[in-house]
């Protein structure tokens, strides 16, 4: 075989796989295509690119939570809101801030989904053991 056969072929084009759902991405994007999951340190870096990282996370909490220390978690992150916003309306009978009214059920709805995720995955886990 000729060595110069070698040389005609055109180089692959490399793929940056994404670590959260391996789909293939740009090497120069800085967010997965797919799931949206940060794939450089730009994207943790730059004020604008980090509201779209932490998005994520907030998003992989709700949507697929795989510990219970993550159940927890927001338990903790958004019952504090819950239980302060409640504090407020019982110590001072208003709440402490204009925010506080939409806060209680934003926090409710994330610990709903959250604990809801959580359960469900733990069904399909024990179902798939027997």
């Amino acid at each position: 075989m000729p060595a110069d056969v070698d040389q005609d072929l055109p180089e692959p084009e490399e793929k940056q796989l994404c670590t959260s759902c391996a789909a293939p991405n740009e090497p120069e994007r800085h967010f997965c295509l797919k799931c949206g999951a940060p794939l450089s340190s730009f994207s943790t870096i730059a004020p604008f690119e980090h509201l779209f990282a932490e998005g994520f996370i907030y998003r992989e909490a709700v949507e697929r939570p795989r510990r219970l220390m993550t159940v927890l978690g927001v338990w903790l992150l958004f019952g504090m809101m819950v239980l302060g916003t409640l504090a407020g309306l019982v110590l001072w009978g208003r709440p402490v801030t204009f925010l506080a009214i939409p806060i209680v059920p934003i926090s409710v709805i994330m610990i709903w989904k959250v604990t809801r995720s959580y359960m469900a995955r733990k069904k399909i886990v024990t179902v798939g053991k027997e």
